[in-house]
C-alpha cells in the first residue's frame, strides 16, 4: 500500500489474521454458543485464521541453532573497547547519561556476560515510548494480548502498570508462576515463544533515564513515537535512542484519519537502513477484544481479520521474526555476537560523538582566545599612539621644548652680574623655574590615560574571567589552577593602576637634572669667586704703583713700574679676570643645557619604555596569562584528540570487519 515501506508494510506480506495457537477445543468452544446455522462454518473459518499465526514459527522452531563458536575477535574489539572508553568518556557524567562512562560500563558488562551465555538465550525485545504520545503501552498490550486466554491474563496485561506506577521499566516474561520480582510480569503469552529464540520484553517509560541501559542492551531495541507530536529532527539527532543499532525499528503509530501522504513525508525524511513500521494498535486492540466478546459470531471473526490486518501489528511481529531470525540459521553469527557488535559500534558512536564535541569545544576556545588576543594587540598598537601622540606627533618633544623656553627665561637673566650678586641664590632660583615648567601639561595628560587605561584593565580582566568561566567540569579546559593564578594576580599590590602609574620617568627625569644644577651653583659661586679675586687683584695691583710712587709704607711696596703704567695693568688684569668669569659662567650654562637636552631625549624613551611596560604588566596581564595558558592546553588537548581519533578508527575498523563476518 505504502511503496516507501517496502520493508514493513508491503500488503502481500500481511497475515490475514492475528496469529495464535488453536487448541482442539475450540471448535467445542464455537459451536455450542453458536446461535447460526453458521456456527460450524465460523469455527472453521476461526480454527482456518488462526491456524496461520503459528506456522512460520513451528517451522523456525524444528531448526536447531548451531552451537556457538568462540569468536575471539569480538571479545578482543570488547576488550579494547572497553580500555578506550576511559580516556573519552567522562566518569563524573550522570550514569543515565549517554555520555557516561558508567552507562556505557554497563551496557558492555551486559554484552560480556551474553557472549558467555549459553546459545539457547532470551532474545531482549526493549519497547521504548519516545513521549507520552506514543502509544508504546497499547503497542505492547496489541502484541500480547490474546482472544482465547483467561480474562486474568488479560487483565494482568492490560493493567501491569497499575502495580508498578512508579517504576520507568517493566519486564515481561513468558512463564505461569507469578514472580518475585514485582517489576516483572509473567504471562503465558504465546507471542512470547513464536520466534526462534524465546523473548522477554522490556518496556520503558517516556524518558525512562533508569532504564536507557536495558534500551541499549536490548537485542531488538523499538523507539514507539507518535510523528504528529514529535519533529522528526528531533528524534534522528536524538544520541539518547540507539537509531543506529541494526535491529533498531521505529515504530510509528497512526490512525485510519491519518493521510497517506503524510507518512511519505514523513518517510523521506528517514534514512533508508532504519527498519521502519507504521502500526494502529488501538485498532488491533479493538480487534482482538471483538473477537474475545463474539469468537463464534463470523461478523466478529471478519472484523477481526479486516481490523487486525489493518493494524499493521502483525507486520511488527513478522519484522522481529526476520531479525531474530538469525539464531535459527547454520553456521551463522549467533544473534548475541551481532548485538554485541551493535552495542560496541554504539558506544564507540557515543565516543565519536564526544571527540567531535571536544573538537567543537576546541575550535570555539581557539575562536575565544584568538578574539581575546586581538583586542590586546588593538590595545597594543592603540595605546602609544594615544598616550604619547603618533608617530609624527612630538607631544614628549613639545613638552620638554615649552619647558625649555620657560626655564630659559629664567636662565638669561642670570647673567654674570646677576649671578655674582645672588650667589647663594642662584641654584633655588633654577631649581623652582625647573619645577614650575618640566612636563606640567604631559604629567596631566599621562594621568589621564593611566586611568583610561585602569578602565581597560578591569574591562579585559572581565573578559578573561568571563572566558574561564564557561568552561565547566568535564570541559577540558576547565582549570581551578589557572583561576587561582588570575585571582593572585588581581589580589596583588604591583596589579593595580595609580594616577602616577606613568608619570615615574618624568620625576625620575627632572630628579636627575639636580646634579647639573649643583654644577651650575658651584659654577656661580666660583664665578662669583674668581670675579671678586680679579677685581681684588687688579685694585691692589694699581695702588701699589701709587704707593711706590707717593713713598706710601716706606718704599714697602714696590712694582717696579710707573703709577699710570700700574694702575693700566691692575685694569686690565681685574678685566681679563672679570672676561674669564663672565665666560666661566656661560659656558657653565651651556653645559646646563646640553643636559637638560640629554635628559628630555631619555624622557621620551623612559616613557615609552613605562607604556609599553604597564599595559604587558599590568593591563593585560590577567587575559594575556589567561590567553597563554589556554592556548597550552588547547594545543596539548588537540594533540590528544588526534591520538584518540587515531585509536578510535582502529577499534572502528575492528567492527567493520564484523559486519563484514555477519553479512
Amino acid at each position: 500500500m505504502l511503496g516507501a515501506y517496502s520493508t514493513s508494510l508491503t500488503a502481500s506480506s500481511m497475515p490475514t489474521c492475528r496469529p495464535t495457537k488453536l487448541r482442539s477445543s475450540l471448535a467445542t468452544l464455537l459451536v455450542p454458543h453458536s446461535p447460526h446455522p453458521h456456527a460450524t462454518t465460523a469455527s472453521a473459518r476461526a480454527r482456518k485464521i488462526f491456524g496461520r499465526k503459528y506456522a512460520s514459527a513451528a517451522i523456525a522452531r524444528r531448526a536447531q541453532a548451531p552451537p556457538q563458536t568462540d569468536r575471539p575477535s569480538v571479545r578482543t574489539v570488547l576488550h579494547k573497547a572497553e580500555d578506550f572508553l576511559p580516556r573519552v568518556l567522562s566518569p563524573d557524567d550522570d550514569p543515565s547519561k549517554t555520555t557516561s562512562l558508567k552507562f556505557w560500563q554497563a551496557v558492555l558488562k551486559q554484552t560480556y556476560d551474553s557472549l558467555n551465555t549459553p546459545t539457547a538465550k532470551t532474545a531482549r525485545v526493549a519497547v521504548y515510548s519516545y513521549d507520552e504520545y506514543s502509544g508504546a503501552t497499547d503497542l505492547v498490550t496489541a502484541l500480547l494480548e490474546e482472544p482465547f486466554v483467561s480474562t486474568s491474563q488479560n487483565q494482568a496485561l492490560r493493567n501491569r502498570w497499575k502495580a508498578n506506577a512508579g517504576k520507568s521499566s517493566l519486564t515481561i516474561s513468558y512463564a505461569h508462576s507469578p514472580p518475585e520480582d514485582p517489576s516483572t510480569l509473567h504471562i503465558p503469552a504465546t507471542w512470547l515463544q513464536q520466534f526462534a529464540v524465546p523473548v522477554e520484553v522490556q518496556e520503558l517509560r517516556p524518558r525512562a533515564t533508569a532504564g536507557m541501559v536495558d534500551l541499549f542492551a536490548a537485542d531488538i531495541p523499538i523507539i514507539v513515537c507518535n510523528p504528529l507530536t514529535t519533529p522528526m529532527n528531533d528524534i534522528l539527532s536524538d544520541p539518547a535512542i540507539p537509531l543506529g543499532h541494526a535491529n533498531a525499528i521505529l515504530a510509528f503509530v497512526t490512525s485510519p484519519n491519518v493521510p497517506l501522504g503524510t507518512w511519505k513525508q514523513i518517510r523521506k525524511q528517514l534514512p533508508q537502513s532504519l527498519t521502519t513500521v507504521l502500526v494502529d494498535p488501538a485498532r488491533a486492540i479493538s480487534a482482538i477484544r471483538t473477537l474475545s466478546l463474539d469468537a463464534g459470531s463470523s461478523l466478529a471473526v471478519q472484523r477481526y481479520q479486516d481490523d487486525y490486518t489493518g493494524s499493521r501489528v502483525s507486520d511488527l511481529s513478522r519484522i522481529i521474526a526476520e531479525k531474530l531470525s538469525i539464531a535459527s540459521r547454520p553456521h551463522a553469527v549467533g544473534l548475541n555476537e551481532v548485538t554485541a557488535r551493535e552495542q560496541i559500534q554504539a558506544s564507540l558512536d557515543a565516543c565519536r560523538r564526544v571527540l567531535q564535541n571536544a573538537e567543537k569545544e576546541l575550535g570555539e576556545a581557539t575562536l575565544d582566545i584568538s578574539k581575546l588576543r586581538d583586542e590586546l594587540a588593538e590595545l597594543e598598537v592603540r595605546v602609544g599612539p594615544e598616550v604619547l601622540g603618533a608617530e609624527n606627533s612630538k607631544v614628549v618633544t613639545e613638552a620638554v621644548v615649552s619647558a625649555k623656553k620657560e626655564v630659559m627665561a629664567i636662565m638669561d637673566s642670570l647673567t654674570w652680574w646677576r649671578a655674582v650678586t645672588r650667589v647663594d641664590d642662584v641654584g633655588e632660583i633654577v631649581r623652582t623655574a625647573v619645577d614650575k615648567a618640566w612636563c606640567k601639561e604631559l604629567e596631566v595628560r599621562l594621568i589621564y590615560h593611566a586611568g583610561r587605561l585602569a578602565s581597560s584593565q578591569k574591562s579585559l580582566a572581565e573578559s578573561a574571567l568571563s572566558l574561564l568561566s564557561r568552561y565547566t567540569p568535564p570541559s577540558s579546559f576547565y582549570s581551578p589552577v589557572l583561576g587561582n593564578k588570575l585571582s593572585q594576580l588581581q589580589a596583588s599590590s604591583s596589579y593595580f593602576l595609580r594616577p602616577n602609574s606613568l608619570t615615574s620617568p618624568i620625576h625620575q627625569r627632572k630628579a636627575q637634572l639636580e646634579y647639573p644644577l649643583q654644577v651650575l651653583h658651584s659654577t656661580a659661586q666660583r664665578v662669583a669667586l674668581g670675579t671678586g679675586s680679579s677685581v681684588m687683584g687688579g685694585l691692589g695691583l694699581a695702588w701699589a704703583g701709587w704707593a711706590e710712587h707717593l713713598g706710601v709704607l716706606g718704599g714697602l711696596v714696590g712694582t717696579g713700574m710707573e703709577t699710570e703704567t700700574a694702575a693700566g695693568v691692575g685694569m686690565l688684569v681685574a678685566a681679563l679676570g672679570i672676561r674669564w668669569m663672565v665666560g666661566l659662567w656661560e659656558k657653565a650654562k651651556r653645559r646646563w643645557w646640553r643636559n637638560w637636552d640629554r635628559v628630555g631625549e631619555g624622557l621620551e624613551r623612559d616613557l615609552k619604555v613605562t607604556v609599553g611596560r604597564t599595559v604587558n604588566e599590568r593591563v593585560t596581564v590577567i587575559p594575556r596569562t589567561a590567553c597563554d595558558t589556554l592556548h597550552h592546553m588547547a594545543e596539548n588537548r588537540k594533540d590528544e584528540i588526534e591520538a584518540l581519533k587515531e585509536e578510535l578508527d582502529e577499534l572502528q575498523h575492528g567492527i567493520t570487519q564484523l559486519k563484514d563476518i555477519c553479512r
